[in-house]
This record gives C-alpha cells, structure tokens and sequence, in this order.
C-alpha cells in the first residue's frame, strides 16, 4: 500500500471512529434516560465516572500512557476537568427533564460558544461566512428555546446554555493541553475529577436533607447492569472520539459528531419522547448546519491538503 493510500485509509477509518462515538454517546444518554425516574443526574455521573475511571486503569495495566516532553499543564488540566464536568452535569440534567434529542442539540452548540469566546478573549479574526453560521446558530437556539417558552422550562433553557459555554470553554483549554499529557491521562483526570466531585455533591445534599436515602438510590439487579452499560458505553465514546482525532484532521472528522444529535432524537423516541414540533425541529436542524458551516473552513482547508498528497 503507498503512502496516499495509507493516508486516505486513516481518513476513512477516522470517520468511521467518529461516527462509532457518537453512536456509543448516544447510548449513554439513552441510559441516562432509562434511569431518570430513579437515579439522578449526579448519581448517574459519579456511576459513569467512576466505571470509567476503573476500565481505563485497566487499559494502563496493558498499555501505559505516553509520557509527552512539556512540562506543567497541571492548572489548564484542572480547568479542563472543571468545565467538562459542569458540561456533563448540565447535559445529564437536562436528560433526566426534556426530550433526549433537545438535551443533546444543546450540548452540540459548543462551536457556536467557541467562535465566540475566541473573538471576544483571544481576540481571533473569525470570516463573514463563520460569523453569520454564528448568528445562525443562535437563531436556531431561540427556536429550540421557544420565544414564548411553552415547550422547554426556563430552568433547562438556562442549564442548556450553561452547558454548551461549559464545554466550549473545556475545549478550549484541551487545545492548549497538546504536549502536556497523553489523550488517555486527560481523561482520567477528568473521570477522576468528576467522581470526587460528584460524590461530593452527594455528600452536601444528604447532609441538607439529613438523609442519605433522600438522595441515593440503590440500583435495582436490572438497574446495575443498565448503570455498568452506561459505563462502558460512555468510555467506548471517550477512546472513538480520541482515536477520531488521532486519525483525521479535525476539520474532517468533527461534523460527524452531530450524527449524535440524530441518534439522540432516534433512541429518545424509542423511549417515551415527543417528535419535536416545527419550530423546536427547525432550531435543531440550524443549529446542525451552523456547526458544520463553522467546520467548513477547517474541512476545505483538510481537503485540498489530502488532494496535495
């Protein structure tokens, strides 16, 4: 096989990675869902945290993590873990309260934030055609939002805001984490990070309450294995995503991800959810295309480089 064709190959099989995660993240909102009626958001993160963190110490007893040249990183690592977290609770939230595919539309606005952000802190220069996939972007999020707020409480408008920033701000702060750790210690910190954390949360809430009961449940037989497959399909997400981005250029791979929203609205209707009605619908599908616009750069600029090889 020549080198152009071992190049393509890893583009494909960059694609299909993506595609695979968003499917395996998919699935684990669907878990989410399936266990709302008992188990609450922050129950359910410290579960997927912390099954997440036990299988990758497994992975590093196979294969240790890379050791990268730059030193320190310690305090963007911290941050990373911060906003990924507040992100992750905002988007279990509001599974556990709205459809399945509205929650996860809000938590794929990250690009629109990040434009944003980079004009307003790190003072970058952002096209026309980047700028109105911008604006367009936050038309879509009105809709979803409905002006008249009739379909989505204020509450979970407010927290899927909250989460789309979050994340945008969390990936922000991993690019500048390139050179610092291995892919895999990145997410372990987080897992780690959000395991404390949520455990802490549970810790703070059962001593308001004067109960422990008040705020966690004891997963029934059928309820454990639905919390481990959360587990293990948030941490299969986690490594496709990561192997995605190893193996294509950015620019190609992420518009894949919103095959997530998709699956999102899929598996919520498989489970009890409402077809959105027109505009809820509409708003969705802008904020999908203002993502790939804001993408497009990046895919053209991906594109003539492979036609170059």
């Amino acid at each position: 096989m020549t080198r152009h064709m071992m190049y393509h190959s890893r583009i494909s099989l960059g694609i299909i990675n993506m595609f695979v995660s968003a499917l395996f993240f998919a699935m684990m909102n669907a878990c989410v869902k399936i266990l709302a009626p008992t188990m609450s958001a922050v129950e359910s993160i410290f579960f997927r945290s912390i099954i997440m963190v036990v299988l990758l110490l497994l992975w590093f007893a196979y294969k240790p993590p890379k050791k990268k040249q730059k030193q320190g990183g310690w305090w963007l690592l911290f941050l990373r873990s911060l906003f990924g977290g507040l992100s992750m609770l905002a988007l279990f939230y509001n599974i556990t309260h709205i459809s399945l595919g509205v929650a996860s539309t809000f938590s794929q606005t990250m690009p629109i934030y990040v434009v944003l952000l980079s004009m307003l802190f790190l003072k970058e220069r952002v096209g026309f055609v980047v700028l109105s996939a911008t604006l367009l972007g936050f038309g879509g999020i009105v809709l979803i939002c409905d002006p008249h707020f009739n379909s989505i409480p204020v509450l979970n408008i407010v927290v899927g805001i909250f989460g789309g920033l979050m994340m945008a701000l969390a990936f922000i702060s991993l690019r500048n984490l390139k050179g610092y750790f291995d892919d895999n210690i990145v997410v372990l910190v987080f897992g780690i990070t959000m395991s404390v954390v949520s455990l802490g949360i549970l810790l703070v809430q059962a001593f308001l309450e004067q109960s422990w009961s008040a705020v966690w449940s004891n997963p029934s037989p059928s309820e454990w294995i639905v919390v481990i497959v959360m587990g293990i399909f948030g941490t299969f997400g986690q490594y496709f995503l990561t192997k995605a981005y190893m193996l294509a250029p950015a620019g190609i791979v992420a518009p894949i991800d919103y095959t997530r929203v998709v699956f999102g609205l899929i598996f919520g209707i498989m489970l009890g959810d409402a077809l959105p009605h027109f505009s809820v619908g509409l708003g969705m599908v802008l904020v999908i295309l203002s993502g790939i616009i804001i993408g497009l750069p990046n895919l053209l600029k991906d594109l003539r480089s492979i036609k170059r090889r």
